[in-house]
């Protein structure tokens, strides 16, 4: 009987975690793979097992950002939610991804590298901002085919949504602009954006809105 194989994910994990502790650090062009192995623990062939070249290295990391603590597909499949209190949860993963330290420091290197590596701008485009409107276009077409809100185009709508989560905190945060807003304040406003959505969107009872900022 063959022993079962080890999983690479804890390795995959360690990888990307040390890409993104580097790239913060020390920018794009100074990161090596060599680097990337030897905080991760992991040989640089094993690196390259699991990223072909530092460009796409970069980008996995991104994907992953985006991705992180996001919804199940399950979660969000499930009908017994109501459409409010999972757009609720996506939209405070979001808010939480875009604001946090990884996630404005990878917006600042790219801004800061985006002349000498402009292919940086359009990876973090394309698996940044471009990824996280289309996990929202999806569950929102979802939605849609359930008759749970009247939208005419889910990625329209979608961006909308995106556009109201930055906010004034995502741009204050960009800045260093304090105070930094608390979970509270954060959890506040995601609440907010999500009642002006379905004032705009709902079927049944749009809500009203009030400034909480």
């Amino acid at each position: 009987m063959k022993a079962a194989p080890t999983s690479t994910k804890p390795k995959g994990d360690a990888i990307l975690k040390a890409a993104m502790q580097l790239f913060l650090q020390h920018g794009y062009a100074l990161t090596t793979m060599d680097e990337v192995a030897r905080v991760a623990g992991v040989t640089k062939q094993t690196v390259y097992s699991h990223h072909r070249s530092k460009e796409q290295l970069f980008t996995n990391m991104l994907s992953a950002l985006c991705n992180r603590d996001m919804p199940s597909q399950k979660q969000l499949d499930n009908p017994n939610t109501p459409f409010e209190v999972l757009l609720e949860k996506i939209g405070l993963v979001v808010l939480n991804a875009i604001t946090s330290p990884e996630g404005l420091g990878a917006t600042r290197l790219v801004i800061a590298e985006s002349a000498n590596h402009p292919e940086l701008a359009e990876l973090y485009y394309t698996r940044g901002t471009k990824q996280l409107v289309q996990l929202l276009t999806d569950f929102i077409a979802s939605q849609k085919r359930r008759k749970v809100i009247a939208v005419k185009d889910p990625e329209s709508s979608a961006s909308y949504f995106l556009a109201m989560l930055k906010g004034q905190y995502y741009v204050r945060m960009m800045l260093r602009v304090k105070p930094v807003p608390t979970k509270k304040q954060k959890e506040a406003h995601v609440r907010e954006v999500v009642r002006i959505f379905m004032h705009l969107y709902g079927i049944k009872n749009p809500i009203s809105t009030s400034s909480v900022l």
